[in-house]
């Protein structure tokens, strides 16, 4: 990867999923880019309670990307709604991290 970490920043996500279709990034190298961009800017912000870089890194290195134009690029998803098995549900309170499991939780 020729590009670094503020070039990349500073790029719509469309701009990097065609750096990912035209295989000059690989999604891997997006997940380190957006992982190492909320280490440096969460501190301030608290915007990332429950980080998933490990899941991150391990679908970016063997889930299939999606068709569209956002393909192989990683995104953030509020927990206020969303919920994925076996990750926290918190709507973004920290102290209020319960997992999901098979069946539907009320959160806090």
């Amino acid at each position: 990867m020729a590009l670094n970490l503020s070039e990349l920043s500073t790029m719509d996500a469309t701009a990097q999923a065609e750096l990912v279709r035209r295989r000059e990034l690989t999604p891997l190298e997006s997940v380190d880019v957006a992982i190492a961009r909320i280490e440096n800017v969460n501190p301030a912000l608290n915007a990332v309670i429950s980080p998933l870089f490990e899941v991150a890194r391990v679908a970016a290195i063997f889930a299939e990307l999606p068709a569209g134009p956002f393909g192989g690029v990683p995104f953030h998803l509020k927990d206020a709604g969303a919920m994925q098995k076996g990750q926290p549900y918190c709507l973004g309170i920290a102290p209020c991290a319960t997992p999901i499991t098979g069946r539907l939780q009320t959160p806090c």
